[in-house]
């Protein structure tokens, strides 16, 4: 059963609900459609005692809309169909999963206001979500003090490996984790860019000024060998970035490393290239759309980009053919699937739906034991019922999680010729080794 946590605020003086919300997205019908378009699980009379349910209760929240709305709706399908694939098999414990989706609108605020609501009105124990850090970061406290788990499938932040921590009977438990990889690393992947395929003796840093771009571009300034002549924020909240290229470009770096979402830096692309402000442009993942590649191809060839390597293994290939074929695959939406995966796959080993049982359980069900991939739930509860634990290999990467519950994935520079993004080097796991 998928029900959409609209904007508009419920019939309620609580003000954590929806605290200065204002009216619904223009994208609200269309998110609200999304989320109600797959297959629907009517589960009724759920009270809060758990012993009683007979569906378990988890959420989504993605940007449907906002700077990173050109994402939203794949990663919500990608979840939809994680949904799918265990109800299928019999849901956890034979309980089926029922899933509530809101859309984070890529706005702290908003987000927050309908996690609340999530976990107030619906006694959610896990989530997937969200993608922006600037979002997670804001979100992160909420579950642990909830003890709701929360997996992110986008965040990146290297801030967010020391959050989400709380002490239930006398262990430390982390209510957070995530399935993308730490912008640590692709920190590190930026500034080898730089200084090995630009050959930059010199950079600028611009980045969307939230915990995601702050924290990325603080990460590649350390990695980078060279000089770096200015650390410079933008905002969201403008559409003229031209004085913000005046400071960026004052210095005449010869490359930027560039950290954005696809709205804002369509715009700041396209404004560079009608000032000639020249320079070679590195950029994040963030902005690896599409759409937007397509639209700017005669602009941005001969740039480059960083990006996570997705694995090409028996599950991606299987993941991609259940999102009906690579078109239909958008950036992070496999992370948006194994996100949901194993937070099933931490209640059906821990035999119990709470957040807790799910903290103690996500990272033995994502290594050491026997394989599993995609649509192998019904594998899963066979092995786990025998006592044998299982590895889950994801569509996204092998999802060993750390202690701190993240995966390290291998990492790829492309440099963008007739608006692909073409491979030019893979960085291995193995390189970063001793780095993070």
């Amino acid at each position: 059963m998928y029900q959409y946590v609209g904007v508009s605020c419920p019939d309620t003086a609580d003000e954590r609900y929806c605290p200065d919300s204002g009216p619904p997205s223009p994208g609200f019908d269309r998110a609200r459609r999304l989320s109600l378009t797959w297959t629907r699980w009517r589960i009724r009379d759920i009270g809060r005692d758990r012993s009683r349910r007979r569906a378990d209760p988890l959420g989504s929240l993605v940007p449907l809309t906002g700077s990173a709305g050109a994402f939203g709706e794949s990663m919500q399908r990608a979840i939809d169909l994680a949904v799918e694939h265990v109800n299928r098999s019999g849901g956890v414990d034979g309980r089926p999963l029922e899933l509530y989706s809101a859309d984070t609108e890529t706005n702290p605020k908003r987000a927050r206001s309908k996690l609340v609501a999530m976990i107030d009105d619906h006694d959610i124990v896990g989530f997937v979500g969200p993608y922006s850090s600037g979002v997670g970061t804001t979100l992160a406290p909420v579950a642990a003090a909830h003890q709701v788990m929360e997996v992110s499938h986008g965040n990146t932040s290297p801030v967010l490996s020391g959050m989400g921590y709380r002490a239930v009977d006398g262990q430390r438990l982390k209510y957070y984790g995530r399935t993308a990889p730490n912008d640590a690393q692709q920190g590190l992947v930026m500034a080898r860019a730089l200084t090995d395929h630009v050959e930059a003796d010199s950079a600028a840093f611009l980045y969307v000024n939230n915990p995601y771009g702050e924290g990325l571009a603080e990460k590649a300034r350390q990695a980078f060998d060279g000089e770096v002549t200015s650390m410079v924020a933008y905002s969201r909240e403008t559409d003229d970035y031209r004085g913000t290229l005046d400071t960026v470009f004052a210095n005449d770096p010869e490359a930027v490393g560039f950290v954005a979402y696809p709205e804002n830096g369509r715009t700041i692309i396209e404004q560079w290239h009608e000032g000639d402000y020249g320079g070679t442009w590195v950029m994040a993942d963030g902005i690896n759309d599409t759409a937007l590649l397509d639209d700017l191809s005669g602009v941005l060839d001969g740039h480059y980009l960083s990006s996570p390597i997705p694995q090409r293994t028996a599950s991606h290939d299987t993941f991609v053919s259940a999102m009906g074929g690579a078109d239909d695959v958008q950036l992070y939406s496999s992370h948006g699937y194994d996100a949901l995966f194993l937070l099933a796959l931490a209640m059906q080993r821990a035999g119990e739906a709470s957040g807790a049982a799910i903290a103690r359980n996500i990272r033995p069900v994502s290594r050491l034991g026997t394989t599993v991939g995609v649509d192998e739930f019904a594998t899963a509860k066979e092995l786990l019922s025998d006592g044998t634990n299982v590895d889950y290999e994801g569509a996204s990467s092998d999802v060993d999680l750390t202690d701190r519950l993240e995966p390290v994935v291998k990492y790829s520079i492309l440099q963008i010729r007739d608006a692909e993004p073409t491979t030019v080097e893979q960085v291995p796991v193995s390189w970063f080794d001793g780095k993070l």
